[in-house]
């Protein structure tokens, strides 16, 4: 456990020594923490050490006392705090899902602190992942299936039996790898408050802190070098992929056309591991 600067615990995982720090950040908002980005882990050795927590309000880490003002500030504070405590003047950062939305904001924030970016299934603003959401329901359904799952979402009733089965579709489809996709939807709808807090009360479209979330037009201050990887059959989709590669200053972009959103649960997760070591040290140089 460490305690930022805010007063709150957050539980750390780290493996290795040395110098270079490699810090993973977890996807939600919320959800059950860093526990399944554990295969990150393989990339730490004797001169770099591999750093992921759970962020606030998830998993192992302190639930904040309500009301607490949720904020991408605040998590980018939590970021920083990191990698501070364990002494690295910069880091490299791999953020997947949010955590990429998180990577994307603290490197805009904190330029000096960022050695190489890779940014792992995710997106630059809350509204484009809003567009992607609604188009992937919209193709995936009939027409009707689709509008009453979306109006389910927008009034919140999400009891409705056309929602419920609409997101079970939806992940079985984006999100490959998963045996259970019944507790991978239970899971999506109980963010708990960290998800509640940031990204809202609803699905698709955020409500919360991310409302209004959006970096597309600053992506060409980044002057880190970086990776864009997704899934060919990830939420993460291609069109959005492409907005942060022609918009990031010589970023490196590439798609592993058999993997779904959940790149860390993936058969070939080593395949995965073995790019972003390669790229973390420095392919592009």
């Amino acid at each position: 456990m460490i305690v930022p600067s805010a007063g709150h615990k957050l539980f750390c995982q780290v493996s290795g020594e040395g110098d270079a720090l490699l810090l993973g950040l977890h996807g939600g908002p919320g959800g059950d923490g860093c526990a399944y980005m554990d295969p990150l882990h393989r990339l730490a050795g004797p001169d770099r050490r591999v750093v992921t927590f759970d962020q606030l309000g998830t998993a192992r880490s302190q639930v904040p006392a309500e009301p607490y003002p949720w904020s991408v500030e605040r998590a980018v504070a939590d970021v920083e705090a990191v990698r501070a405590h364990f002494g690295a003047e910069r880091v490299d950062l791999l953020g997947h899902s949010w955590g990429g939305m998180l990577a994307l904001q603290y490197t805009l924030d904190h330029p000096d602190r960022v050695g190489r970016l890779v940014l792992s299934n995710s997106a630059p603003s809350a509204a484009r992942i809003t567009t992607e959401f609604f188009r992937q329901i919209i193709d995936l359904l009939p027409p009707r299936e689709a509008a009453a799952a979306l109006t389910a979402d927008a009034l919140g009733d999400h009891g409705d039996p056309a929602f419920t089965s609409a997101v079970t579709r939806w992940l079985a489809a984006y999100s490959t790898n998963f045996q259970d996709t019944e507790a991978l939807s239970a899971e999506a709808l109980d963010p708990g408050p960290a998800g509640l807090g940031l990204w809202g009360d609803r699905l698709w479209f955020a409500t919360a802190a991310l409302r209004g979330w959006d970096v597309e037009e600053r992506l060409a201050e980044i002057g880190a070098p970086t990776l864009a990887i997704h899934g060919g059959r990830d939420m993460s989709s291609k069109e959005t992929n492409r907005v942060l590669a022609e918009a990031i200053p010589g970023c490196e972009w590439l798609t592993m056309n058999r993997n779904g959103h959940g790149m860390f649960d993936e058969p070939n997760v080593e395949v995965y591991l073995t790019i972003v070591d390669s790229f973390l040290k420095g392919w592009n140089r």
